[in-house]
């Protein structure tokens, strides 16, 4: 397999974000983030399997990432236009958004908090927190035969109010977020937002854009609280924003208003009986009408309360878009652990933004070329490995690791032209 020829012709429509040169180290670093297998995904490691070193002078890829003249934003526009052509997104878009942690540690690095560790299951994890990076990144979710795929499209990084440095305007989560959602053009009418509960707020369940419908679809917690609609006020004065308080629990025992449904969540086809009903949220989800969907988790001590901002659709269908968030939580360990996505060493925050980007482009390329190339599933991850469906991304690493023919010894081996002669004694 050419890997370099089958990356090309996607690699070609971000020709115009780049200078001549700026384009050449493009195609370089996407071209090794996406064989570099089980290896560092630093700059360092892109000269050597590319072996730029050998005809530039080292520093040269550095000033790419640091002082390149080229913006993230154009590069994610890019590949929006590109899975949108290539998928055909017309109608509707579906977005995920979420945060996740980069462990890192060192002097001078840029944004660097304390932050609890989600994969810290010990005794008093609650309490404990660690040094690193936290981004929020924004990713495109595509359903094909019941099964989702996620397409990572720009990544912002949060830097905690108390190390924010003089004149570095401090921005939340949620604040974040939406500048994802607002510096981007979307080439659907329709915008799906899909968040867990921490980004359920009424910042992004009011977001607007011009000429665009925008939908939130998430979760409450168990014992949120919620509101009647209201009921027209005779008399002088302020008519009112919400009517009589219910719970959660006192709105699943109203049994008129329960219906079966069936939904296919996480790859499986299941009937559930749901209170689905229009609510009016709290203050800090706005005071727009909400259709809530309500059913108690297994152990029955506790509901799952779902919403959505769009009160004509299925409860099935707001079921089944929110179990495929669960895809990006896939892809957060999928290109922290194999796509380089926390292996930068750059300590500014230009160098650290493009580089946890250009991860993230090399990862969508590659699930891109997995659905849109012909015989994908033909491609060879070992001789005697051959499923059906499409590749994975890993296995399309690995396919690309073995087509430009990497030694497995490539990270420790010495190489004879990066080693400096001793001098001689005299």
């Amino acid at each position: 397999m050419n890997a370099q020829a089958l990356m090309l012709p996607l690699l070609l429509v971000f020709v115009n974000c780049f200078t001549k040169p700026g384009f050449e180290h493009f195609q370089n670093f996407i071209i090794a983030h996406a064989a570099l297998f089980g290896l560092q995904h630093c700059v360092t490691e892109v000269m050597r399997l590319t072996q730029v070193h050998t005809i530039m002078h080292w520093t040269t890829p550095y000033t790419f990432i640091r002082k390149g003249r080229w913006s993230c934003t154009k590069v994610s526009q890019c590949m929006l236009d590109l899975v949108s052509t290539r998928l055909k997104f017309t109608n509707e878009i579906i977005v995920a958004i979420d945060d996740t942690l980069v462990k890192k540690w060192g002097k001078k690095f840029f944004g660097l908090g304390y932050y609890p560790d989600p994969t810290d299951k010990n005794p008093g994890h609650q309490k404990r927190r660690v040094l690193g990076h936290c981004w929020v990144v924004a990713a495109l979710l595509w359903e094909s035969a019941g099964k989702w795929f996620a397409f990572p499209i720009s990544a912002l990084l949060f830097v905690p109010e108390s190390v924010c440095q003089k004149g570095w305007e401090f921005k939340t989560k949620i604040e974040l977020a939406v500048m994802m959602i607002k510096r981007l053009r979307w080439p659907a009418r329709r915008l799906v937002l899909v968040v867990d509960n921490l980004y359920a707020k009424a910042k992004l369940a009011g977001i607007e854009i011009e000429g665009k419908t925008v939908v939130l679809i998430s979760r409450l917690r168990s014992n949120a609280a919620l509101y009647e609609l209201p009921k027209r006020k005779k008399g002088p004065g302020r008519p009112p924003k919400r009517g009589k308080k219910v719970s959660p629990k006192q709105l699943w025992l109203r049994r008129s208003k329960r219906k079966k449904i069936k939904a296919r969540v996480y790859g499986k086809t299941v009937s559930f009986e749901v209170f689905a009903a229009v609510m009016i949220p709290s203050a800090t989800l706005g005071d727009k009408p909400i259709l809530v969907i309500i059913f108690p988790q297994r152990s029955g001590k506790k509901m799952n309360v779902f919403f959505t901002t769009d009160l004509e659709m299925e409860p099935a269908r707001v079921l089944e878009i929110y179990s495929g968030r669960w895809r990006i939580e896939e892809l957060f360990r999928e290109v922290k652990t194999g796509g380089g996505f926390g292996d930068y060493r750059q300590r500014s925050f230009t160098a650290i933004k493009r580089h946890a980007n250009l991860c993230l482009v090399a990862y969508s390329l590659l699930s891109l070329l997995a659905l849109s190339i012909p015989d994908a599933e033909k491609i060879e991850a070992e001789p005697w490995w051959r499923p059906g469906g499409p590749p994975s991304v890993s296995r399309l690493r690995r396919a690309f690791y073995k087509a430009l023919r990497i030694s497995p010894s490539f990270h420790s081996d010495p190489k004879p032209k990066e080693i400096m002669p001793l001098k001689k004694a005299a």
